[in-house]
């Protein structure tokens, strides 16, 4: 073999092994296939919004549709918020916990709670038994401030301070 086809074996090799390295962290998802152009979104918040700290969040789909985990329904899945935490591995099931909120009821919107101060929200669709689908649906990464809560004002008065 002259060295010029024995530089361009060892480059395709290496090609071929890192693809499959990087196959292998799940950069593709699980095995469940998901349309082209299907996507998922937050209806009506931004990246930069300010949130109470109690605030309803709506999730939006496209070219896809929602069905409760654990049923077998093509081009269908449910709901994860990600809250301040990186995207999991993409071709195992969905961490459940704060940081990884799962709607296998098949919910299209959800009431959390967050500390005052700056977060991260993400959408992850995943499949009847919550591993992202392949490819994987899932909105940008955006950031949102939570501001204090403000006390409701009171007015005091005192027993026998009327006019009469």
């Amino acid at each position: 073999m002259n060295p010029a086809a024995s530089t361009v074996a060892i480059i395709f090799g290496a090609v071929v092994i890192s693809g499959l390295a990087w196959a292998q962290q799940g950069e593709y998802g699980g095995p469940t296939p998901s349309p082209q152009g299907a996507a998922v979104h937050f209806v009506g918040l931004n990246d930069g919004a300010k949130l109470p700290t109690r605030v309803t969040i709506r999730f939006g789909l496209r070219d896809m549709g929602v069905a409760p985990a654990g049923l077998e329904r093509d081009n269908s899945g449910h709901h994860h918020l990600l809250i301040d935490t990186e995207l999991p591995s993409l071709d195992k099931p969905i961490p459940n916990d704060f940081n990884h909120l799962h709607f296998g009821a098949g919910q299209t919107e959800a009431e959390v709670t967050l500390k005052p101060g700056p977060h991260t929200l993400q959408l992850l669709f995943g499949d009847k038994d919550h591993v992202p689908h392949n490819p994987p649906v899932m909105s940008p990464r955006i950031r949102v401030v939570v501001a204090e809560s403000q006390p409701p004002k009171t007015t005091v008065s005192r027993p026998g301070n009327s006019s009469a």
